[in-house]
């Protein structure tokens, strides 16, 4: 991939670990210096994001006739993913794969996904339940998940997140408070080896400098990588660094 090409085929391997060493290494290059890029790998890593919100049980035998076209295309949809790149470049492209994985999970989650923050799904209805006379308990972080916050004392910002490892990258929940309106920052996920990865971008409102803005990103870096979160603006100041 040179400057100029941009290889959506190839952004789509890449999100999806697909591509050998020496691949990853020249869309790497690429990517760092590219913004259209960047936000296509964020696109296809939140797309592989919401196929992993798919659960278990859409993947069991014995559905309703009328749910049989909905299992073959979870688990078709599912391998292929899955799949080791020779065999995932055979068989369909990167692209095509993360297409029919956005729609399967759109399907079977109810059509609740979105790029960033998720709803759920609709519930059948059930009858009511007596009202509660305390509040309910927090429900817990997953257990592969990490949660910081930290304040900078030079600028002022804030940042609370939590990082939950999935199968070779990672998701992003922060809390981000402390930064001025108007405001373009970043999101990045710092590896231990110095470099970066945009997890998320976006420009700071007067509400989200007032009362905080709440940020959901995905980074494609190993979990075992990563060294801290980061808010950094576009022009290159860092405003708050989470350890991780």
């Amino acid at each position: 991939m040179n400057p100029v090409d941009h290889d959506p085929s190839a952004l789509a391997a890449y999100a999806l670990g697909a591509l050998d060493p020496a691949e990853q290494s020249a869309v790497q290059a690429h990517i760092a210096g590219c913004a259209e890029c960047q936000q296509e790998v964020r696109e296809f890593a939140n797309l592989r994001a919401a196929l992993d919100e798919v659960p278990p049980e859409a993947f069991l035998d014995g559905p309703p006739e009328g749910d049989l076209l909905l299992q073959k295309t979870l688990r078709r949809a599912r391998a292929e993913v899955a799949a080791p790149a020779p065999e995932l470049r055979r068989r369909r492209s990167p692209m095509g794969i993360l297409a029919a994985a956005a729609v399967v999970a759109a399907v079977a989650l109810g059509g609740g996904v979105v790029i960033g923050r998720q709803t759920a799904p609709d519930q059948v209805a059930a009858p009511p339940s007596p009202p509660s006379t305390s509040n309910p308990a927090p429900t817990p972080p997953p257990t592969n998940a990490r949660t910081a916050e930290a304040t900078d004392p030079n600028t002022g910002a804030t940042m609370a997140m939590t990082v939950v490892s999935k199968m070779g990258w990672v998701t992003v929940d922060a809390d981000v408070s402390g930064i001025p309106a108007g405001f373009e920052c970043e999101l990045r996920v710092i590896g231990k080896d110095g470099k970066s990865v945009i997890a998320g971008s976006w420009l700071v409102s007067k509400a989200g400098a007032a009362e905080g803005t709440p940020l959901q990103g995905a980074a494609l870096i190993a979990p075992d990588d990563v060294a801290s979160v980061d808010v950094v603006t576009t022009d290159g100041q860092t405003m708050v660094s989470v350890p991780v």
